[in-house]
């Protein structure tokens, strides 16, 4: 049940973004080159054409085959999004990614400091250091010292308490 569920979800999806894209498409396709991607007239002319020995040699001709091509994957791309997403999420994105990109400048952003996995409370920072650093072994251990980690990561803890 619950598959079919999901198909008639997905199915219900894809046919509002079918609609849509049939209505903005139609306009693009009739500005752009004159072409109605709903009459059986524009499709015939151009078998005409191709069966009479024409050839689609200039920059609008491909153009439009790789439009018309290109508009069922665009259609089934934006369906499986709009699907996965869901509608409020789908459309809501843009303006929660701008009001982001306003809010917290790039300079503002800091790193994000885990300490909870450090180990046990019962160790000293020290400690947990030279475990840690025994733990990836001498390669991680290479111009660090125990002193300068513990600097780094005291640094860091200052950096997130200032602010």
């Amino acid at each position: 049940m619950k598959k079919f569920k999901n198909f008639l979800r997905f199915s219900f999806i894809s046919l509002l973004v079918l609609v849509v894209f049939i209505y903005i498409g139609r306009f693009i396709f009739r500005l752009c080159w004159n072409f109605d991607i709903l009459d059986k007239n524009s499709y015939m002319i151009i078998s005409d054409y191709w069966n009479s020995g024409g050839v689609f040699d200039s920059f609008r001709d491909y153009s439009l085959g790789f439009a018309i091509f290109l508009f069922p994957i665009l259609w089934l791309y934006y369906s499986r999004k709009l699907y996965k997403y869901g509608l409020g999420r789908f459309l809501s994105e843009p303006i929660i990614k701008s009001y982001r990109r306003l809010t917290r400048p790039e300079s503002m952003e800091i790193e994000h400091v885990v300490v909870k996995n450090l180990g046990g409370k019962d160790k000293s920072l020290e400690d947990i250091i030279a475990d840690k650093i025994k733990e990836q072994g001498q390669k991680g251990a290479s111009g660090h010292t125990t002193k300068d980690l513990r600097q780094q990561i005291s640094a860091k803890i200052g950096e997130n308490e200032k602010q």
